[in-house]
């Protein structure tokens, strides 16, 4: 197995700022691995420290230095009404003096709550869609771009996320820090598990795991799609990661590395089930941690319901990825 340093070669091989505070702290979970019977870790992403912190300023480490690298003076992206990564990119735009546009599921609620407060404290430009249907949601992304282009500006497209190869390169980095972990503590993590949503994060690591040759399962806990769509969607962002950094297309291919499991999903996203009630009630009581019922409460009661169901055994390392969204406990 190839070690740390060689991630975090990849990784640094492309220029980024540091919205974020890293390596990020990870820990032993002991009261809920006691009520489980297990060993479990947690790597704290909720704690990168810009906006709140979160998985997604990991990405934007690398995605805004991109746009000021390519002359940008506005980006134009879109999310949920709710979108953690909308509240971060605007507040890592708004940093570097470039005017975020965010363009937003739905219509627009009575009265601001939770990410849309933070999202107006920046000054972002929102715009509610009344669309739920993504290609719908792009292409009025793309009038926005064009209506800037025409006006003389310099926008910058991201996806929803900062799910691509540049943002993806953030977790390759994150990989080098539990492979560094793993390392100085003398432990192995047999298991990863993560909320998997527009398939950035866990893209990253899988891409990390190909190249490292990290012999664990990633475990993306879907919040969004069905077990093969969520699969193919990680694969394929994990292959042209790989590319975007020099691999060929051949050893680039990730389907055998992807497990998604979306038996936590429930009716659908943002729609909480009794299983994520209860995951954010242990790790709230148990450990001082708060979850959200979006995407880390899912993912904590997926790891859960594996301990419970014997799928974790006595003795494996597993470790849970706290990808930040705490903002959502307010709305």
């Amino acid at each position: 197995m190839k070690s740390a340093e060689h991630l975090y070669s990849i990784s640094g091989s492309i220029p980024r700022y540091n919205f974020s505070l890293l390596p990020t702290p990870l820990h032993k979970l002991e009261n809920l691995g006691s009520a489980l019977g297990i060993d479990i870790y947690c790597k704290r992403d909720d704690l990168t420290g810009f906006a709140l912190g979160g998985n997604k300023t990991r990405k934007l480490d690398y995605i805004i230095r991109d746009a000021v690298n390519m002359g940008a003076d506005s980006i134009v992206t879109f999310g949920s009404a709710q979108s953690n990564w909308c509240r971060m990119a605007s507040a890592a735009a708004r940093y570097m003096g470039i005017e975020p546009h965010l363009f937003l599921a739905g219509d627009k609620p009575d009265r601001p709550t939770a990410n849309l407060i933070l999202d107006s404290l920046v000054d972002a430009r929102i715009y509610f869609t009344g669309l739920m249907d993504e290609t719908e949601i792009v292409r009025a992304c793309m009038d926005k771009a064009d209506e800037l282009k025409a006006a003389g500006r310099n926008p910058y497209f991201v996806a929803v996320g900062g799910s691509n190869p540049i943002g993806c390169t953030g977790y390759i980095n994150a990989m080098a820090e539990i492979l560094d972990y793993e390392s100085t503590a003398g432990i192995e993590f047999s298991k990863i598990f993560l909320a998997s949503g527009s398939a950035g994060t866990q893209a990253g690591l899988v891409a990390g795991k190909i190249v490292s040759g990290w012999q664990g399962q990633i475990i993306g806990l879907s919040v969004s799609r069905g077990k093969t769509e969520q699969e193919q969607m990680v694969a394929d962002l994990a292959a042209s990661t790989l590319v975007f950094h020099g691999f060929n297309p051949e050893e680039s291919r990730a389907e055998k590395s992807v497990i998604a499991d979306d038996l936590y999903l429930g009716e659908g996203y943002r729609i909480i089930t009794e299983g994520c009630r209860e995951a954010i009630a242990m790790f709230a009581s148990l450990e001082g941690i708060f979850l959200d019922e979006v995407y880390t409460g899912k993912a904590a009661a997926g790891l859960i319901d594996w301990a419970r169901r014997g799928l974790i055994t006595p003795g494996e390392n597993v470790l849970f990825i706290h990808t930040g969204g705490t903002v959502q406990l307010f709305e």
